[in-house]
């Protein structure tokens, strides 16, 4: 019997298909890299050979699988004896197969998206399962990303769409070749991408061992919270279960009592802030207030979503009696809520105590001591209570918890930054975020400039870490790139190289002609000309960009004449491209019949899949990225007017 295989039992990195007329698995084993592929098609029905299969399976690694491939690998488990009595019917594989399309097309059409609940509850899987897309968080809105996307961003050699209609129903055996080696070639991607997964994944497996949370399929935001509230009813002997249903909704929230008694400023344009939020009063934070301060020629624009400005665009270069300096708070939002006391009505101060005792100062031990995976997983939980406090669908919301402290961080910057900038004269300030400021003064100031932030520290209760610049190259308050005094490189927005979320590759961004930000480095790092670092470089996948078309509201096409036919040829749905020296226009023609031509005023040469020539064969139009690269360098360096 197939059980007797139980000690031989393989994971799987795999994805399906489903068409009207055509079902395909294809699976990778991740110990062997043996491929298995089956078919269910009127003339060629594998189905007892892919059932047979998959109870062999220990378990299995997919791209979404929680919410649709799964479901379909256990609809055809838990059917396969039913579909038994269909084999006596004329077309009955048709009808196996017809029956596996519309539950794919139901599912499609009514998948959960809440990241809770997947569509087939634990307790009923039959083979244990990972989902990247969960793992990575890009069930959410904000991150959503599909698979072609993040072949792209992964630079993988083939960037392929179904090259057939899902509704298809008469399907040929070379149109079965074509749809398999597409079905392989998701599977290999996927597979690339659980590579790159290897360090979330042992966090979980890590998270597992010390917790026990099964969170292998959790994002982090949910590890988080899953471990709070694992601390909390450990410490207060509740049913984890009741705790979830509870929240804290607030009919009004008014700002006068949610600023710290802590809070003082000198200057009228300050306190006139302080009015400003004592007299407001609302039921919800959305877009709740916006305020800017302009004291000494600073912009401070605060808001619902936290406090940012930024000085005029340009390069800052400390001179040889200058300093540019960068203070930053240490683990802001925890420390906030330590300081002031904050925790969820609902849950009373025992959760202060767990939250400061069980993660904040645990997670500090557990970092001196190099306790890595422990403090990691406290992190996670650390961080995300803030953001979790205004999320209705999680057990902390009480966005009186919210408003506490982001009023609380944002205040507390501009009482540094008003400090400093009263007492230490000349002193610019550069930029200011969320969580630090970043301001250039002469450095016999500097002592100066410490013992303001020692008496701020001991007022407030934060932490500032400091770090000084060599140079610091800002667009805007979301644009920046700054070289540290050792060297290293800080990046944000448009001279991000690689686009981050903290330590981490934000796959989910796109990072389309990379060479331009590169180049952009190389000027203000090495003093390198943007035009030698473009035009000898040799990697084509950083020339690359990334069209993506709505699966209803737009089609991309390539326009062009060849022997005086003027053609266009539809594209797929994610396109990889770069800017070349060809005759190809790249049109996006919308479903109401306009058009518009992307990248105007050059012409593109498609490259979903990698071609290996001579570098100079690729015919790349250098000028187009310089140019780019040059529109930054333009606006942080303007060309001075001259008379003669």
């Amino acid at each position: 019997m197939v059980r007797q295989k139980k000690l031989n039992r393989k994971t799987e990195v795999y994805d399906l298909e489903t068409l009207a007329g055509l079902f395909s698995y294809t699976g990778l084993n991740t110990d062997t890299n043996k491929v298995t592929q089956f078919v269910l098609h009127k003339d060629k029905f594998e189905l007892h050979e892919l059932v047979t299969h998959l109870l062999t399976l220990k378990g299995q690694i997919g791209f979404n699988n929680l919410n649709f491939d799964y479901p379909i690998i256990h609809y055809i488990l838990v059917n396969y004896r039913k579909w038994e009595d269909l084999v006596w019917e004329s077309n009955w594989e048709e009808k196996i197969i017809s029956l596996i399309y519309q539950e794919a097309q139901r599912l499609i059409s009514n998948q959960n998206k809440d990241d809770f609940y997947p569509a087939i509850p634990d307790k009923y899987v039959k083979i244990k399962q990972l989902d990247l897309f969960k793992v990575w968080h890009y069930d959410n809105r904000a991150r959503m990303t599909g698979l072609k996307a993040l072949e792209i961003a992964m630079n993988y050699p083939n960037v392929m769409d179904m090259p057939i209609h899902h509704s298809t129903i008469d399907i040929s055996l070379e149109d079965i070749k074509s749809i398999l080696e597409y079905n392989l070639n998701d599977v290999l991607a996927t597979y690339e991408f659980y590579k790159r997964s290897e360090d979330k994944l042992n966090l979980r497996k890590q998270i597992f061992s010390k917790y026990n949370i099964d969170c292998i399929n959790y994002p982090d935001t949910k590890i988080g919270e899953e471990l709070v509230l694992k601390l909390y009813c450990e410490a207060t002997n509740k049913n984890p279960n009741d705790v979830r249903k509870l929240r804290t909704y607030r009919s009004k929230l008014d700002f006068k009592d949610c600023i710290p008694s802590y809070i003082k400023y000198n200057s009228k344009q300050f306190n006139d802030l302080i009015k400003y939020l004592q007299g407001i009063s609302v039921s919800n934070l959305k877009n709740s207030f916006a305020y800017s301060v302009i004291y000494k020629g600073f912009k401070y624009d605060l808001g619902t979503g936290g406090i940012h400005g930024a000085n005029n665009s340009g390069v800052y270069t400390p001179k040889d009696n200058e300093l540019i300096k960068d203070s930053d708070v240490a683990s802001l939002y925890p420390n906030l809520a330590i300081v002031n006391g904050l925790y969820p009505q609902h849950l009373g101060k025992q959760f202060f105590t767990v939250y400061k005792e069980g993660i904040v100062d645990e997670r500090i031990r557990a970092k001196k001591a190099k306790e890595m995976s422990i403090s990691d997983a406290l992190k996670l939980s650390a961080n995300g209570i803030y953001g979790k406090s205004n999320s209705e669908y999680s057990f902390v919301y009480d966005p009186l918890y919210t408003i506490k402290t982001t009023l609380a961080g944002q205040l507390s910057l501009c009482m540094l930054g008003e400090r400093l900038q009263d007492q230490i004269p000349n002193i610019k300030v550069i930029q200011i975020n969320t969580d630090g400021i970043t301001t250039l003064f002469d450095k016999s100031y500097n002592d100066l400039y410490d013992s303001i932030c020692t008496i701020w520290e001991q007022e407030i209760g934060l932490t500032l870490e400091h770090g000084y610049y060599s140079k610091f190259a800002m667009r805007d308050v979301n644009s920046y790139l700054a070289i540290t005094d050792t060297g290293k490189i800080k990046n944000k927005g448009a001279f991000e190289v690689d686009k981050m979320v903290g330590n981490e590759r934000a796959y989910h961004k796109d990072n389309s002609f990379r060479i331009v930000p590169l180049a952009i480095q190389e000027y203000f790092l090495n003093n390198i000309p943007i035009k030698d670092t473009i035009i000898n470089h040799n990697n084509i996948y950083d020339f690359c960009g990334r069209q993506k078309f709505g699966r209803e509201s737009s089609d991309g096409e390539i326009h062009y004449l060849e022997n005086g036919n003027y053609i266009k040829e539809l594209q797929q749905k994610t396109v990889r491209y770069y800017v070349s020296k060809s005759n190809k226009k790249f049109i996006k023609v919308y479903s109401k019949g306009t058009t518009e031509e992307i990248n105007k005023g050059y012409e593109v040469e498609i490259f979903n899949k990698y071609i290996e020539k001579e570098f100079k064969d690729y015919k790349i139009n250098y000028s187009f990225y310089i140019k780019e690269a040059n529109k930054i360098i333009d606006i942080l360096e303007p060309k001075q007017l001259t008379i003669f």
